[in-house]
């Protein structure tokens, strides 16, 4: 059975189909500042997921490969890291450098929860054409 770390490990190095494949039937992944980006911070279950990491994979990030990997904490049934993309974004074009960090629950060998945080200054670049700017004009039309 694959601990916290082993699962981590995977959904880093995987496609989206197959880090969506290691989260438990109710399994969650939780990004939860992208709400402020508009994007819903929350998706549940494994087609959830890999709905959401194909968007990423596919269209946010083509090809993108996570690096620099670090594990702070590793116990069978959690772990914490952080690791970084560097990679040109499909949908505005710019160059984006995106350190991220996941909390990754893990229980009978499937991923019951991924929290990541991510920095939303280089999401929004990568989202918009204008970057933050292009938020701030949405939400104040709120």
């Amino acid at each position: 059975m694959k601990t916290a770390k082993e699962l981590l490990l995977a959904y880093i190095d995987g496609s989206a189909r197959e880090s969506a494949a290691l989260f438990a039937e109710n399994g969650a992944l939780e990004l939860p500042y992208l709400s402020d980006l508009g994007v819903e911070p929350r998706y549940e279950g494994p087609a959830n997921i890999d709905a959401f990491l194909t968007f990423l994979h596919e269209r946010m990030y083509p090809g993108f490969r996570f690096v620099d990997v670090q594990i702070y904490i590793d116990t069978p049934e959690q772990a914490f890291g952080e690791y970084t993309i560097h990679h040109q974004s499909g949908i505005s074009g710019k160059t984006v450098h995106q350190r991220f960090f996941g909390h990754c629950t893990a229980a009978n060998g499937k991923i019951v929860l991924l929290r990541e945080a991510l920095n939303v200054f280089a999401a929004a670049d990568a989202m918009f054409p204008g970057g933050l700017a292009d938020v701030v004009d949405r939400t104040s039309e709120r």
